[in-house]
């Protein structure tokens, strides 16, 4: 801090303290210092009622000191009731492609997140009509970062699929900000500084060389007691409860019938006289001893010191601090300390005020700034000078103009959070990747980068890390997200794109592999969609190019189920004969590994016949002989096949279910017989009416005996 004077201002609950300081050879110097009470009750609970009314005393109070120290006041820092402040966990997370790092912006960018679900959050915590953008956001502290699940210090620099951030986001209502600012307005002041008042009492009560230990320090004021407590060289946490001097002097009135006035005058005189003397609403005048005055105020002082205890020991994790530091008028009160060390469970030594004599490195104004009521004054004087306060910047965001409260330097982001820019929609997330499963196998692909949004300050391009200053101008572009993922079947199967040039009956074709997506057939350049489901059965054996030939390698034989003579029989038939690069066909053809050039035939079989099986139930080798140049097979014996129960033909098809009876007889086929199994009908033909019949180039009849080899002749003239 310069030599320049600074004016300080404590607008508290029953007066106004103003103070000028500047840098003395010692520390703070106090130039000028004034202290005057409100007329009326125009704050309650540290909230201005009336600004009117609050203006009119911080006018004359600046008047006072523009006067003493003959100098034209314009700029102040002053602080807000620790009431206001509202703490506020966030959560963040975000989908990460895995294949670059983090970089700083972008963990910060996630910070910033988290702080947004944080001010989302202080909904639940709000009384009922507030909302979240009736809070300034203050500040953010990272509690923890996870990165994949496993905690880290630092999310910079990592790879990984899925980031968190956890932070204690902190806020301040805009109503106590406005409040205060109208006030300044109409006393011509302006400010450039905010602290909040448990900050500035811990600034000149509890110093850093202090905050190894455990403490919790009391600020008592008329209308709240405001609670930080320390810990390891840091403070832990803020809190106030709404019960403070006012109890106290609301006890005396009520026990007394007086007026608030006098309850006040009365409560301030019973720590120097060993009585008082006043006079209540109804005119009667008397006088109270110490003792009794002292009984009378003892349930509201024992409400105040069970609350208060209650506040530290839930912040302290259920334990007592190492000791309760008590500063503000209201603690003065007479056996506060000694019913607040039994609350909470301290020794009475341990729970002690501290007056103007605990701090060091300031003078001046001893004579009206002494006790502890000189705390909380002095300290927002100390916290402007060591730059401990939440500086006040306006700035203007795409237009629309914003009050910034930072302890430290301000940046663009809080500038963002400020008017509710969506943090997430700056960064451009990753187009939303495709997920497909090939083969029973998951496989991804991912979204492609989104375009990062445009900032700019002052029409310079900026970060959100980039430093505003008072006025700045920011024009914000959201980015642009990513495109999802695409992909085609043959581009997540490569293998679906192999195609093989074969030889099937003498003709050249092309086979692709058995493709479906989702049990439909599909090409391999088919578009796919999130969560297909993809099969491809590449060409490997014989059976892979029967399937794309439309032949289920399944169905190439059928069991066929019959009763014969009586009992249940089945059969395995061959539907088709196949035959690879000219092999004899086998059992084993459909699994023989397949290559470019192979040849394969594939002719259907035709169905089973009852000549089929009655030369099965016969046995024996048969007969073989050519009728019309055709060969046929015929059984060295006589066989006679029912089909349910009538005669079959021997081209009969055999089907499944039939009751077939065959009756074998040992004798040598005959002419007859070859009627019968080449298909030829013994009634004339249309058109004909004689039946030529040779056998070995001689005429034959019915009843000629075959031989195997023999060469017969039978038409219809």
């Amino acid at each position: 801090m310069s030599a320049h004077p600074l004016l300080t201002f404590d607008i508290g609950t029953r007066k106004v303290a103003g103070l000028v300081t500047t840098q003395g050879p010692k520390g703070l110097k106090i130039l000028a210092a004034e202290v005057m009470e409100h007329a009326e009750r125009t704050m309650l609970d540290g909230q201005i009622h009336d600004v009117v009314a609050v203006a009119e005393v911080v006018a004359r109070v600046k008047a006072r000191l523009e006067k003493r120290v003959r100098l034209s006041l314009r700029e102040v820092a002053v602080a807000a009731a620790g009431r206001a402040l509202r703490t506020v966990r966030g959560h963040a997370v975000r989908q990460l492609s895995g294949l670059t790092e983090l970089t700083a912006e972008e963990v910060f960018s996630l910070e910033l997140e988290a702080v947004q679900a944080a001010q989302t959050g202080l909904s639940e915590v709000l009384r009922e009509g507030e909302s979240p953008q009736d809070y300034h956001y203050v500040g953010h502290s990272v509690t923890r970062c996870l990165l994949d699940g496993f905690p880290l210090v630092s999310l910079v620099g990592q790879r990984g699929t899925v980031a968190e951030v956890d932070v204690i986001a902190t806020f301040l209502p805009r109503g106590v900000v406005d409040s205060l600012l109208a006030v300044l307005d109409q006393c011509d002041l302006e400010m450039t500084a905010l602290t909040l008042e448990p900050i500035a009492a811990l600034a000149v009560a509890v110093p850093p060389s202090m905050r190894h230990l455990n403490l919790a320090l009391v600020d008592i004021g008329a209308g709240t007691s405001d609670i930080a407590l320390t810990a390891k060289g840091a403070v832990l946490a803020y809190d106030m409860v709404p019960i403070a001097g006012d109890e106290i002097t609301e006890a005396l009135s009520e026990a007394y019938l007086l007026d608030f006035k006098v309850g006040e005058r009365v409560k301030r005189q019973i720590s120097t006289a060993d009585s008082v003397e006043f006079t209540d609403i109804l005119g009667h005048t008397r006088r109270e001893s110490r003792d009794a005055l002292i009984a009378a105020l003892q349930p509201a002082a024992h409400r105040l010191a069970a609350e208060v205890s209650r506040r530290i020991l839930a912040l302290n994790g259920g334990r007592p601090p190492q000791a309760v530091l008590l500063v503000g008028g209201g603690s003065m009160t007479p056996g506060l300390a000694e019913l607040l060390a039994a609350e909470v469970g301290l020794p009475a030594e341990r729970v002690a005020v501290r007056g103007r004599d605990a701090i060091q490195g300031v003078e001046g104004a001893r004579s009206l700034l002494k006790g502890p009521d000189a705390i909380t004054p002095i300290g927002i004087a100390v916290a402007a000078r060591d730059h401990s306060t939440l500086g006040f910047t306006y700035v203007y965001v795409n237009g629309r103009g914003v009050r910034l409260f930072r302890p430290t330097r301000r940046t663009v982001a809080d500038a963002l959070l400020a008017a509710g820019v969506s943090i997430r929609d700056l960064q451009g997330a990753i187009g939303k990747g495709l997920t497909v499963k090939v083969n029973g196998e998951l496989r991804m692909v991912p979204g492609t980068f989104g375009r990062p949004a445009r900032i700019r300050v002052n029409g310079e391009a900026a970060g959100l890390d980039t430093p505003v200053q008072h006025q700045d101008r920011i024009e914000v572009e959201p980015g642009t997200p990513g495109q999802p993922g695409r992909a085609t079947v043959a581009e997540v199967a490569p293998e679906a794109g192999c195609r093989m040039e074969l030889t099937v009956n003498g003709e050249l074709v092309t086979l692709a592999p058995l493709i479906t997506v989702n049990g439909q057939p599909a090409e391999p350049d088919r578009e796919l969609r999130d969560n297909d489901v993809v099969q491809v059965q590449p060409l490997r054996t014989v059976a892979d190019a029967l399937a794309r030939l439309g032949v289920d390698a399944a169905s190439t034989r059928e069991t066929i189920s019959y009763t014969l003579n009586g009992k249940r029989c089945a059969i395995e038939w061959p539907r088709y004969v196949v035959a690879h690069n000219g092999h004899a066909p086998g059992p084993s053809v459909l699994e023989e590994p397949l290559a470019p050039g192979d040849r394969l035939t594939v002719q259907e079989r035709p169905p089973l016949t009852a000549g089929e099986l009655a030369g099965r139930v016969a046995g024996g080798d048969g007969v073989r002989v050519r009728v019309n140049g055709r060969e046929h097979h015929l059984p060295a014996r006589s066989v006679t096949v029912r089909c349910n129960g009538r005669v079959a033909a021997p081209g009969d098809p055999l089907r499944a279910g039939d009751e077939v009876t065959v009756t074998v007889v040992d004798e040598p086929p005959i002419f007859a017989n070859l009627l019968v199994a080449a298909g030829i009908t013994s009634a004339p033909e249309p058109g004909t009416h004689q039946l030529i019949m040779r056998l070995n180039g001689r005429d034959a009849e019915f009843i000629t005996p075959l031989a195997d080899g023999d060469e017969a002749e039978i038409r219809w003239i």
